[in-house]
């Protein structure tokens, strides 16, 4: 019987379903997942910056760099006091600029491929931003930068510096 007390829960549950499975495929509209908290970013937050000043480069036909570099760690790496050294970390990033294969791209792909580079390389980085500023050329003469920010998914972000 379609009146059913037992028949109208299951109807009724059944039409919730599809109103979801509907609303979240055509408008976006999701449901978080009960896993998923935001991430516990303490009041106190310990960033890390240090500059490659005038960095000479072969990308772009030749170009003289500052790059400035800011991390802001794991909760975890904090607690561990796994703190990573700054050197190798400067070493990857003139490894990565000497062997970058297209000398013509943008500095914008340049500078996005070197953070997931560098985040990739040091998992105890929750948050890492890398300034390129570009001095002025004969050809180009005019300074640029580009800035690029990414934080790792449901970490905590370098908020300032």
């Amino acid at each position: 019987m379609w009146f059913t007390s037992k028949n109208m829960t299951r109807k009724l549950w059944l039409i919730c379903k599809v109103f979801i499975i509907c609303a979240s495929g055509l408008t976006g509209f999701t449901l978080p997942a009960l896993a998923q908290t935001p991430p516990n970013c303490d009041l106190q937050e310990e960033i890390f910056t240090f500059d490659l000043s005038t960095y000479a480069t072969a990308l772009q036909g030749g170009a003289i760099l500052n790059i400035k570099v800011a991390y802001r760690l794991t909760n975890e790496a904090v607690a561990k006091q796994a703190y990573p050294d700054f050197v190798p970390i400067r070493k990857d990033i003139d490894n990565f600029l000497v062997n970058y294969p297209a000398k013509k791209d943008y500095w914008e792909i340049v500078n996005r491929k070197l953070v997931q580079f560098i985040l990739d390389k040091y998992p105890q980085m929750s948050s890492l931003r890398i300034e390129m500023d570009v001095m002025p050329t004969p050809k180009w003469p005019f300074r640029r930068s580009s800035i690029v920010q990414t934080t790792r998914p449901q970490s905590c972000q370098i908020s300032s510096y």
